[in-house]
C-alpha cells in the first residue's frame, strides 16, 4: 500500500510542483490550502506523513503543528521554510517536527529526507509494538509468577534478589521492596547451608539443580519444601543469575507417612491370620486331630508352602517400606560365603525335586569372607531362587554360583540404567553371586523395570505363578544396603542369570 501525504501550503504552485515531485517518487498526495483545512483532512485519517508550510493564512504553520501534535503525536510533520526563516524551523522541531525543508527545494534532498523520516517512523512504529508485545508478556509472566502456589526467587550473580514472588513474601515475611537488593542468605533460613540453596548452586555449576529436600524455617512455622534451581541468561549468553522454585510437600510428605503406617499395619494385621492358618494346618498335617493319608498330607504341604509364599510376600513389601523410610536396621558379621550360600540353597533343594528342576551349586575354590546381614542375605537369594523356580519349565535346571571378581573387568557388563558409570567405584574385590537358569528369559525392555516395585516382566505374568513384583526390587534395594550392585542378563526362552555383587574384607577386616 502507498504511503500517503498531505501537503499544507497556501502557494499552489509550490504545492504542484510538490505533488509531482512525490507521485513521481510512487506517493500518493493530498494539498490543503490552509491550517483549518488541513486539520479537516487529518481528521478522515490514513496520512503517512505531513508537509506543513510554516507561514499561512487564518492559522500558521506553528498552531497547526501544536494541535496535530495533540491529536495524532504519532504522525510525523516536515516543516517547510523559506530561506532564512531557521531558527523558526528548529523552534517548530523542539514541538514535535521530526525535520525541516527550505525554499527553493532540492527534490533529490526532499525525497531523501521524506524517504528517511518514513522509514525512521516506521522502525519506530515498530518498535513501540514489540515493546507493546514485550510488555503485554512480561506482564503476564508477572502475573503467574505471583499467582504461584509454589515460592519463587531469583537471584543475580552477587546472590542479591532481584525477584520474589507472593508466596515468598508470605512465608519470608518480607516485602518484594525491602528484599529487592539484599542477599538471600539474610532473608531465607532452612536446614541447610544457604550456599546449597539450589538458586545459588546454580551459579556455581552452571547447571540445573533439582530436588532438594529442605525445611524452610518461616513465620508459618517449619516446612518441608522439595526446591529446583535453573541458571538465568543475559541478553549476551552470560550467567546472569539463578531462579529457584521451592514447593511445599508436608502434604505429601503426611500422604507417604499415612500409607507407610498403613503398610505396616496391614503387612502385620495379615500375618496373625496366616501364623495362625499355618499352626491349624500343622496340627491336621502332623495326625494330631486323627489320621491322614499321603494324598492329603500333600495338599495340606502344599497349602502351607502357599502360607510361606504369602508370608515372604509380606515381608517383601514390609522390608521395602523399611529400606525406603531407611527405617531398616542392619547386623553386618563376617560370614563365611559358601556356607552361607549353601545354606540358602539347601532349603529350595526340596521344591526343586518337587518341580522337577536340577538345582547345583559350582563354587571357584577358597572363597574369601564376606560382610553381609545373615538373614537379610539368605533372603535376597531365596527371593532370587524363588523367581528361577517359577519361570523355568520342567526339566530345566538352575545353578548357583560363586567366584571373585575384580570391578573393572565386569563394570562394562553393569547396566547404566541401573547404575550410572561415574557412581560405580573405580576399582575393587568382589563376591560375584549368579543365580543362572534356563528357563523363559526376559525380555530386553523388561530388564530394568522388574527391579521396581510391583512390576514383573509382561510375558512373566502369563505364566502359572504369580508374584507381588516386589522380590526383586526387595533385592535391589538390599544389594544397595551392602554397597553391592545387582543385575540382570537375559535371553528370551534360553534362560536369565541375576548377577549380584557383594563388596569383599581386605586383609585387615576392612570391606574394600
Amino acid at each position: 500500500m502507498k504511503d500517503r501525504i498531505l501537503i499544507v501550503d497556501d502557494e499552489a504552485d509550490i504545492a504542484l510542483i510538490l505533488g509531482l515531485h512525490l507521485e513521481d517518487a510512487g506517493y500518493v498526495t493530498d494539498r490543503a490550502r490552509d491550517g483549518m483545512e488541513a486539520l479537516e483532512l487529518l481528521a478522515v485519517g490514513g496520512y503517512s506523513l505531513m508537509l506543513l508550510d510554516i507561514r499561512m493564512p487564518r492559522m500558521d504553520g506553528m498552531e497547526v503543528l501544536r494541535e496535530a501534535h495533540r491529536l495524532y503525536p504519532l504522525l510525523p510533520i516536515i516543516m517547510m521554510t523559506a530561506h532564512g526563516s531557521e531558527p523558526i524551523a528548529v523552534e517548530a522541531m523542539k514541538r514535535g517536527a521530526v525535520d525541516y525543508i527550505t525554499k527553493p527545494f532540492n527534490s533529490e534532498e526532499l525525497l531523501k529526507s521524506i524517504n528517511q523520516v518514513l522509514t525512521l517512523c516506521r522502525t519506530r512504529g515498530e518498535n513501540q509494538r514489540l515493546q507493546l508485545r514485550v510488555e503485554e508478556e512480561r506482564q503476564k509472566c508477572q502475573a503467574i509468577i505471583q499467582g504461584m502456589a509454589d515460592l519463587l526467587v531469583a537471584v543475580d550473580r552477587q546472590g542479591r534478589v532481584i525477584t520474589l514472588n507472593k508466596r515468598g513474601v508470605e512465608l519470608l515475611g518480607v516485602s518484594e521492596e525491602e528484599a529487592l537488593g539484599r542477599p538471600l542468605g539474610e532473608l531465607i533460613r532452612t536446614d541447610i547451608q544457604v550456599e546449597r540453596f539450589p538458586c545459588l548452586v546454580v551459579l556455581e555449576s552452571g547447571e540445573p539443580c533439582l530436588d532438594v529436600e529442605l525445611v524452610l524455617h518461616c513465620l508459618q512455622g517449619d516446612i518441608q519444601m522439595l526446591a529446583s534451581g535453573t541458571v538465568l541468561y543475559g541478553s549476551n549468553g552470560e550467567v546472569a543469575g539463578g531462579m529457584a522454585i521451592a514447593r511445599d510437600i508436608s502434604a505429601l510428605k503426611a500422604l507417604e507417612q499415612e500409607k507407610e503406617d498403613f503398610v505396616s499395619m496391614l503387612s502385620h494385621d495379615l500375618k496373625s491370620p496366616i501364623t495362625a492358618i499355618i499352626g491349624s494346618i500343622d496340627l491336621v498335617r502332623e495326625a494330631r486331630l486323627g489320621p491322614i493319608n499321603g494324598e492329603q498330607k500333600e495338599y495340606l504341604e502344599s497349602a502351607i508352602e502357599s502360607c510361606d509364599e504369602m508370608v515372604e510376600m509380606i515381608d517383601n513389601l514390609l522390608d521395602v517400606h523399611k529400606l525406603e523410610a531407611g527405617k531398616m536396621v542392619l547386623s553386618f558379621r563376617r560370614e563365611e560365603s559358601q556356607a552361607l550360600i549353601t545354606k540358602g540353597v539347601t532349603r529350595f533343594r526340596s521344591m526343586a525335586r518337587k518341580a522337577l528342576l536340577t538345582l547345583s551349586t559350582n563354587f571357584a575354590p577358597e572363597l574369601p569372607a564376606v560382610m553381609v546381614d545373615r538373614a537379610k542375605f539368605l533372603r535376597l537369594l531365596g527371593n532370587l531362587l524363588a523367581n528361577a523356580l517359577k519361570f523355568t519349565k520342567e526339566g530345566g535346571w538352575i545353578k548357583v554360583s560363586a567366584e571373585v571378581a575384580e570391578l573393572e573387568l565386569v563394570k562394562g557388563r553393569i547396566p547404566t540404567a541401573l547404575y550410572k558409570p561415574e557412581s560405580l567405584p573405580a576399582d575393587g574385590r568382589y563376591l560375584m553371586v549368579t543365580v543362572q537358569d534356563n528357563g523363559f528369559g526376559i525380555a530386553e525392555g523388561s530388564r530394568i523395570m522388574i527391579f521396581d516395585r510391583f512390576v514383573q516382566a509382561r510375558h512373566r505374568r502369563r505364566t502359572r505363578t504369580g508374584g507381588s513384583g516386589l522380590g526383586l526390587a526387595f533385592c535391589r534395594k538390599m544389594m544397595a544396603a551392602h554397597g553391592g550392585f545387582i543385575w540382570v542378563e537375559s535371553e528370551l526362552n534360553k534362560g536369565s542369570s541375576f548377577i549380584t555383587l557383594f563388596p569383599l574384607l581386605d586383609d585387615s577386616g576392612e570391606e574394600e
